[in-house]
Parts: structure tokens; C-alpha cells; sequence
């Protein structure tokens, strides 16, 4: 290396200096891996929830048994809360899936808003985390628009 060179700031050999040097690295957003793990865990819980209340419904009732008269037989067991401990641990499991969707759902977004991170999982998250809210609303309104023809 020549004076001129080092007097100048200039590196060795004639290589220009490297663009990204000074500009930080990007990471993995912490919050959005987050995000992912919680809207799979989410969804696991969510199938096993609806799985035990169809294995419950089915080797109690049978697969020949009407809405009305499974109501009614639902209706008519409750009085005993064990007899129907499988649906009740379900309605929980379903409510804990809806609340840590909900969680990983902001939990997506606030890591895709951050600077300087890769947006991979907190995308993946949203999208993971955005399936049960809608499949919620997307039921509720079935629901609704089914209620008045089940009888």
C-alpha cells in the first residue's frame, strides 16, 4: 500500500469499501417466530379440541341420532357436569386457541413492523394466526344463517 492510499482513507489493493459496512444486519424477528409457534400451537389445540367433542358426541350418541334429540340429550346430561366434562374441556381448549390466535395475531403484526428484521415470520404468523378469527366469524355466521332451519 502506497502513502497516497492511506492518506486518504482509500482501503489496500484499489477495493472500494464495502456498501453494508455500516449499515446494521438484518435479523429474524423475534416477535414474529413468536407469532408463528403460537398460531401453530393454536391451531393443534383448536383440532384436538374439535376432535374430543366429535369422539364424545359420537360414541354417546351414535352417528343416527337428529340435531333436536342431541340437544335434548345434552340438555338432559348436563345436570350431571361430569357426564359432560369432554365437551366443557373442548369449549375451553376452543376459547384458549381463539385468545392465543388473537395474542399471535398482534404479536405478527407488531414484529412485521419492525425495522431492520425479516418480515418471513411475522407474515407466516399473521396469516397462521389470522385462520381462526375468521373461521370463528366465518361459523358464527353460518350459524346464523342456518338457525332458523334446524329444527
Amino acid at each position: 500500500m502506497n502513502e497516497h492510499q492511506a492518506d486518504h482513507g482509500n482501503p489496500p489493493y484499489g477495493y472500494p469499501p464495502d456498501p453494508d459496512e455500516g449499515a446494521p444486519k438484518k435479523t429474524q424477528s423475534k416477535l414474529g417466530i413468536a407469532s408463528f409457534v403460537i398460531g401453530l400451537l393454536s391451531l393443534i389445540v383448536f383440532a384436538v379440541a374439535i376432535i374430543t367433542t366429535t369422539t364424545f358426541i359420537m360414541d354417546q350418541f351414535g352417528s343416527e341420532s337428529n340435531y333436536n334429540q342431541l340437544r335434548d340429550d345434552l340438555e338432559a346430561r348436563f345436570s350431571d357436569v361430569n357426564a359432560v366434562m369432554p365437551v366443557l374441556v373442548s369449549g375451553l381448549l376452543m376459547l384458549l386457541s381463539f385468545v392465543g390466535s388473537l395474542v399471535g395475531l398482534i404479536l405478527g403484526i407488531v414484529g412485521a413492523c419492525a425495522k431492520d428484521k425479516y418480515k418471513t415470520f411475522p407474515i407466516i404468523g399473521i396469516i397462521v394466526n389470522a385462520l381462526l378469527p375468521v373461521g370463528f366469524a366465518g361459523l358464527i355466521l353460518l350459524g346464523l344463517a342456518l338457525g332458523g332451519t334446524a329444527s
